[in-house]
């Protein structure tokens, strides 16, 4: 693990940069508020003057609508014009009354008639009379009428040019969406809000503010009385929206650049004198010699507890040096790059060159090579033989891979002396002299133990399996003494599934019993197969078969063109095999190995045909109904099935199928399990051929034991079951034309269940089956049309709500279908027949619903 450092002057560096930084923010922040709360106060002063010009600017713009009813008042006066032409006139000076103040006008005659201005229309449908009694003479005065139109009125007297009393003229101002108004406000002092209040009739007058100002911020607000000609308690409130400006920047830029300045000169200073009185010194203890304390009272323990350990680590090395020297064993301790670290007095005395050497591989002889670079690599249990010519001796080495002190991994060579070890083993060896004759024959012994491990064994042993066994050795026996056998070229899979359904034969056991792990690609092989390979596969099936451990497993793979078959057994306790397995390895050319699991490993090359087969899966993409029943081990055939690439849809039984399976569009394989159970497995492809009305179907029986009768429309697989025996039995089975649950010759009248948990399906299957219904089960009607073309006059039961819509459309296109339901939901069409039931649903309640549906059809068919 690499040790991780850092620097105390760079930490100190960060920090004190970040504590001047965050001084230095809020000494700029400060100045900021401080200066913007004078820009504020000011604004708040400015804006009162402010609403001093907005109320001109209001009065200035009566005024101007004032001077206008003076000029139509003379017009009216003076001129001559005959009785009922007095707009004619008024709008011959289309220029004032346009662009003048008022909005519209009102003249109301001496004699009682009225004439209108027509734009009035435009802003009040209100008859007039209601509006001009609210008039003031030559004042103005607000009004609100009915349609809620906000008015300011001006009423003056008509006086014809002998000072008689003509009438009266009525000027009005529209405070709705006045934009000139408005804006005239606005604009004559530059504010973003302004409104009118009546105080003494609660209302708004007038409220208008700029297009596209946000006033949810920081606004700016003056309410002040509104001194005008309009008799009425008025108030005057104008907003202004407040932003930091870029004058206040600009102003506190100089503070804040010469506070900056400082801050950044007490920095550097700061740094300057923790340099010169801390980093400085610890930098000269580097170079001073540790014979005395140091003078710095907080390093002082830091120093003795160093010395302490220095000590420490010399009393270890001594006592390892003297620990290695004692020791009658050559040792070598050498670093990850095989440099020599240690080597102790007699190691030296082995290799006198070491001092010249710079690694190991420099005097040690070639031979010794490979397994140092297999300890360097961390390999664990590395043992090796060198003979020491000029000395004379054997030494046996270990290798031991372990961390140094840099965290690399390196290596410790110890050296044992065996060269009286292995005299002595030669010797015994000479004593006992074996012929390759007396090796080849049989040993009485192991036969024996075979047959007393063989009675010792948890489960029953019966007569017809012993003797299956016996003639199992006896063929294997055979082939060992035969010396000419004919070759044959077959897939190495097909070998397996031969020679397994063979052993399961003989022996009687099941063929789960043993996992055989051989993949498509390794199965398909073409090999040559003579009788001792056919033996040495039987050897391995009956010791994996017959074993008593947990895991009974036989792992086949290829590596170029050489064979690898691993065995878990427990093979210790059977010489047997292992006899049997050397003797057919020598005919074969193979090598065996034991490995840590106690394992027996198989390495042989064999020879293979020129003829290639096809390696990819055919079956990819298929989808398989995977009919478990009693079949143990379930969950392995699964995988392998995934394995291959099929979509697999799993059933735990045959009435799981019946009644689930018409959720699926298409089986192109249905893969029926069974142990015990051969009826259920037999009664589910019989009900298949006669639902489908044909004998072939793409249907796969998979037996724990052989079967004693089969079907003879269905496919079985032989043996063991492995990738690749799997593949093959499910390839000609998806050959045939597949299956298609929703559809079946059984047409006329049927049931139809919609939707339902997997416990109520299986209720309701247990119960209808007694009555003899014949149901289809599917989770909705989005493909009603599949189903009911072939069940015109079915009888569709909804274990939940569905579409009305969807019900309606169904009865239109199939009017001899009826719909029952349990549950009852808003907007249930009338064609639905409600049945109420409580939930959970019980056998009771399910027999009398079904007695009433069938009484309905017997009724309806009565009548028909």
């Amino acid at each position: 693990m690499a040790i991780v450092t850092f620097s105390l002057r760079r930490r100190f560096r960060q920090r004190a940069l970040i504590l001047i930084s965050a001084v230095f923010l809020a000494i700029t922040l400060a100045i900021l508020y401080f200066i913007d709360s004078l820009h504020q106060s000011a604004l708040e002063t400015n804006l009162a003057l402010k609403h001093r010009m907005v109320e001109q600017t209001f009065n200035g713009y009566l005024a101007r609508a004032e001077d206008e009813m003076k000029f139509i008042g003379q017009d009216l006066s003076l001129s001559d014009y005959a009785s009922g032409r007095e707009l004619d006139l008024l709008f011959s000076h289309h220029e004032v009354l346009f662009f003048g103040g008022l909005d519209f006008f009102y003249i109301e005659w001496a004699n009682g008639k009225g004439s209108m201005d027509p734009r009035a229309r435009l802003f009040t449908k209100v008859d007039f009379r209601s509006v001009l009694d609210a008039g003031l003479m030559n004042k103005w005065a607000s009004v609100v009428t009915k349609d809620n139109s906000t008015l300011l009125l001006y009423k003056k007297s008509l006086v014809s040019a002998e000072q008689e009393s003509i009438g009266f003229l009525y000027g009005f101002i529209s405070l709705n969406d006045n934009l000139t108004l408005a804006n005239e406000l606005l604009e004559s002092a530059q504010v973003s809000a302004v409104s009118v209040y009546d105080n003494e009739r609660d209302r708004i007058l007038l409220e208008e503010h700029k297009v596209g100002v946000d006033l949810s911020g920081t606004v700016l607000h003056s309410r002040l009385p509104l001194v005008s000609p309009v008799q009425a308690d008025l108030q005057l409130d104008i907003m202004q929206k407040y932003t930091l400006s870029s004058a206040t920047l600009s102003s506190a830029m100089p503070l804040i650049l010469s506070v900056g300045l400082v801050l950044l000169c007490c920095y550097l200073f700061l740094l300057r004198l923790i340099r010169q009185l801390i980093f400085s010194p610890l930098e000269r203890i580097v170079y001073r010699r540790e014979d005395n304390l140091l003078p710095y009272a907080e390093l002082q323990p830091i120093q003795l507890q160093s010395n302490e350990y220095k000590a420490f680590i010399k009393a270890k090395e001594h006592k390892f040096m003297l620990l290695a020297e004692s020791v009658h064993s050559a040792i070598i301790f050498c670093n990850e790059v095989a440099e020599i670290e240690l080597i102790n007095a007699e190691a030296k005395r082995l290799f006198p060159d070491t001092e010249k050497a710079r690694t190991l591989f420099d005097f040690m002889p070639i031979s010794c090579h490979q397994p140092i670079q297999e300890a360097l690599k961390g390999g664990v249990g590395v043992v090796f033989d060198l003979t020491i010519n000029n000395l004379s001796q054997i030494y046996q080495w270990r290798a031991y891979s372990f961390q140094n002190e840099s965290d690399y991994r390196g290596v410790l060579l110890v050296g044992r002396n065996i060269t009286q070890e292995t005299s002595l083993t030669w010797q015994l060896a000479q004593l006992q002299p074996l012929s390759s004759v007396v090796q080849r024959k049989v040993d009485t012994d192991a036969i024996l133990n075979e047959l007393t491990y063989l009675s010792a064994l948890p489960g029953p042993l019966e007569a017809r399996h012993l003797q299956g066994w016996l003639s199992l050795l006896i063929s294997v026996l055979d082939d060992i003494d035969c010396t000419d056998s004919d070759v044959a070229y077959l897939p190495l899979g097909e070998v397996f599934s031969q020679e397994s359904a063979r052993v399961m034969a003989a022996m009687g056991v099941e063929a789960n019993r043993a996992l055989v792990d051989c993949s498509i690609e390794s199965g398909a092989k073409v090999v040559a197969v003579d009788a001792s390979f056919r033996s040495l596969i039987r050897v391995l099936l009956m010791m994996v078969m017959s074993n008593d451990m947990a895991e009974r497993r036989l792992t086949i793979r290829f590596y170029d063109s050489e064979l690898e078959m691993v065995a878990m057994n427990d093979m210790a306790f059977r010489p047997l095999f292992y006899w049997m397995i050397k003797m057919l390895l020598t005919t074969l050319g193979g090598q065996q190995k034991i490995l840590q699991n106690n394992a027996v490993q198989l390495n042989l090359l064999v020879g293979e045909n020129d003829k290639s087969m096809e390696c990819h899966s055919l079956v990819a993409n298929k989808i398989v109904a995977w009919v478990m029943n009693d079949y143990p081990n379930t969950k392995a055939i699964k995988e392998a099935l995934i394995r291959l690439g099929m979509q697999v849809e799993e059933y735990v039984s045959t009435d799981s199928f019946f009644t689930q399976s018409s959720t699926v569009g298409k089986f192109d394989a249905i893969l029926i399990g069974c142990d015990k159970d051969v009826n259920a497995q037999a009664d589910m492809t019989r009900a298949l051929q006669l639902k489908y009305n044909r004998d072939h179907l793409p249907i796969v029986w998979l037996n724990s034991i052989l079967p004693v009768e089969v079907n003879p429309y269905v496919f079985t697989l032989q043996g063991c079951s492995f990738d690749y025996s799997l593949h093959q039995v499910l390839a000609k089975a998806c050959a045939i034309e597949g299956i298609l649950p929703i559809r079946s010759n059984e047409k006329g009248r049927s049931w139809v269940m919609i939707g339902g948990s997997r416990v109520t399906k299986a209720i309701w299957y247990t119960e209808l089956e007694k009555h003899h219904v014949t149901t289809q089960w599917l989770a909705d009607l989005s493909n009603y049309h599949v189903v009911l073309s072939y069940h015109s006059e079915a009888t569709v039961v909804l274990l939940e709500p569905q579409s009305s819509t969807l019900l309606q459309s169904i009865q239109l296109a199939f009017p001899k279908v009826r719909f029952f339901s349990l549950q009852q939901w808003p907007e249930m069409p009338d064609n639905v027949s409600f049945f109420d039931m409580a939930w959970p649903y019980s056998i009771e309640q399910i027999r009398q619903f079904t007695e009433n549906v069938m009484q309905r059809k017997t009724n309806i068919g009565s009548s028909e």
